[in-house]
């Protein structure tokens, strides 16, 4: 059976700093196929197919999705694949696809909300775009977009990003209408360098301020070396043929 590929949709100038540890997390961590790169390359790093481009779109959220669109219309990509963050990590041995979620959206967007005074947000707006769109297509309404590994089947991805063109929530958008179930887990995503990451986590996701300090020094202590997808590593198989650690 083939393994799910692995896709990360890179913005050009994405600095690798974030995305070698994600990588290194996977090598270490997750059974997976091959790593595709999509629009942006770090320099520094090598995935397995790398697919350069021009993101089309206004917003971060177009662009995204225009990409997402490319990917899922790529037949060289597995049927169903990993859709990875730059700053998503595997800290521990992954052993099952289930799908994961943070509970109803109604629930996430009055969280939010208290902790702006009761007040509606940009962001709480989409939420309830999306959750009011979910809904008039009769579909459930949890919320998907926590800061975990998502897998992702091409074809229903597509059909999700046809029915509702116009939501920049995609990951709730699919895991709702393609009815993917799942369990519930609360999300990982810090935006402090100063978190202390719980010996047991098995995934963690920084901002870009909390990749730093004691957060940073945690993730390095994790995943100290090279691996296959960095040039320092390739370059030293090349020069001698070891792996690194051996």
């Amino acid at each position: 059976m083939r393994k799910h590929d692995v896709v990360y949709i890179l913005k050009d100038g994405t600095k690798p700093d974030e995305l070698r540890y994600s990588l290194r997390s996977i090598e270490a961590n997750m059974d997976h196929g091959k790593v595709w790169f999509y629009c942006g390359q770090p320099e520094g790093l090598i995935p397995d197919r790398a697919v350069p481009g021009r993101q089309e779109g206004s917003t971060k959220w177009e662009r995204v999705r225009f990409s997402l669109k490319q990917i899922c219309k790529n037949d060289k990509i597995s049927k169903k694949f990993w859709l990875f963050n730059d700053d998503f990590y595997v800290l521990a041995k992954m052993d099952s696809t289930k799908p994961l979620h943070r509970g109803l959206l109604q629930d996430h967007i009055l969280d939010v909300e208290a902790r702006h005074g009761g007040a509606p947000t940009g962001y709480t707006k989409q939420l309830r775009k999306c959750m009011d769109q979910l809904r008039q297509a009769g579909c459930t309404t949890l919320d998907y977009a926590l800061h975990v590994p998502m897998l992702i089947d091409r074809e229903k991805m597509l059909e999700t990003l046809e029915m509702f063109p116009r939501c920049p929530m995609f990951r709730s958008l699919y895991g709702n209408y393609a009815q993917i179930g799942g369990d519930f887990f609360k999300d990982v995503k810090t935006v402090s360098p100063d978190k202390e990451i719980p010996e047991d986590a098995l995934f963690f996701s920084t901002s870009n301020k909390a990749f730093n300090g004691e957060v940073l020094r945690q993730i390095r202590e994790r995943f100290p070396d090279p691996c296959k997808y960095e040039a320092e590593y390739q370059k030293k198989v090349d020069d001698d043929g070891e792996t690194v650690g051996s």
